[in-house]
């Protein structure tokens, strides 16, 4: 199968392009602003080049795991939002269709208001924030410009190794690599889910050819970030170079009403799987597994001077 990735320079991108690979699959990633070897450049707002890369290429599925993830940016720019999580994946989908190519688009349960998780696929969405509605919209304006044969694919709080380090658990680790307190939102409740274990799942829909909307999230429906972080800081002290610090690091724990964010989030955005495990079990990864982000940082045991590269 002949696979196209837009977005493979990201989190969900670059473990759904490893995964494809290890799989027997011809996977092509592309990127726009951060470069890694063997991806391939592409900006949407340029439709030729998307068009000629279709073509040239020939992919069996094109997935869209590209976007603007940044919910308070998304909040401050509105317009941006939309181009980038509607107006472009709305493009590709159009493209795909002309040329019979299935496609995928990722997705989030910000869609929901948060009142009322864990979410189903079939839930009605409600979201509270302009990454919700944005990506909302997305998920409408793909299904009506490629057809019920979409793939749509939800997810929350995907961590794992990342070259860009933004996740969730680069963030902790920053904090406590420089000592830094963090305030952490107390109500906040989602399911940390590792970004391998979504490309797995993907890549099984994508090889069953699939379609309709899809929620892949892990078991932890009901993890709050406080526990998340109590996770993450399990990994850490199971590591001796970060035992030391991870011991010694605080922070505080906040109503997200008390945060002063400019974009609402949902309380309750985790989600059930029931659909996407039944299809394809697997042993999903721990929040406090986090032995491949660990790899990756740099640490001198004997100063412990850590540097989390950026």
């Amino acid at each position: 199968m002949r696979i196209l990735i837009i977005g493979a320079s990201g989190l969900i991108g670059s473990h759904l392009q490893q995964e494809a690979i290890l799989r027997g699959h011809l996977a092509i990633g592309t990127f726009r602003r951060h470069h890694l070897l063997r991806l391939v450049y592409l900006d949407l707002t340029n439709h030729a080049s998307l068009e000629r890369l279709l073509d040239e290429f020939g992919p069996d599925w094109v997935v869209h795991s590209a976007g603007w993830t940044w919910v308070d940016g998304c909040e401050k720019d509105p317009i941006l939002a939309m181009a980038e999580n509607c107006h472009q994946p709305v493009t590709v989908a159009r493209a795909c269709r002309a040329r019979n190519i299935r496609f995928a688009y990722f997705s989030t349960t910000y869609v929901f208001d948060g009142k009322f998780g864990p979410y189903v696929e079939s839930d009605f969405p409600r979201p509270i924030n302009v990454y919700g509605q944005s990506k909302l919209a997305g998920e409408i304006g793909v299904t009506e410009s490629f057809g019920p044969d979409v793939l749509i694919l939800r997810i929350i709080c995907p961590w794992g190794k990342e070259s860009q380090q933004k996740n969730f658990v680069y963030q902790i680790m920053r904090a406590v690599a420089t000592g830094k307190s963090m305030v952490i939102p107390s109500d906040q409740i989602g399911n940390p889910t590792y970004a391998g274990d979504i490309a797995a799942w993907c890549l099984s829909l994508l090889e069953l050819k699939c379609s309709g909307i899809w929620h892949l999230c892990s078991p932890w429906k009901n993890m709050t970030r406080t526990v998340w972080v109590e996770s993450i800081l399990l990994g850490l002290r199971r590591d001796p170079r970060w035992e030391k610090v991870a011991n010694a690091w605080r922070y505080e724990a906040l109503p997200t009403s008390q945060l002063g964010k400019d974009a609402q989030r949902p309380l309750h955005a985790g989600a059930l799987s029931e659909r996407a495990v039944f299809l394809s079990p697997l042993v999903p990864r721990d929040p406090a597994a986090i032995d491949s982000i660990l790899s990756g940082v740099e640490c001198d045991p004997k100063t412990s001077d850590f540097k989390v590269p950026r």
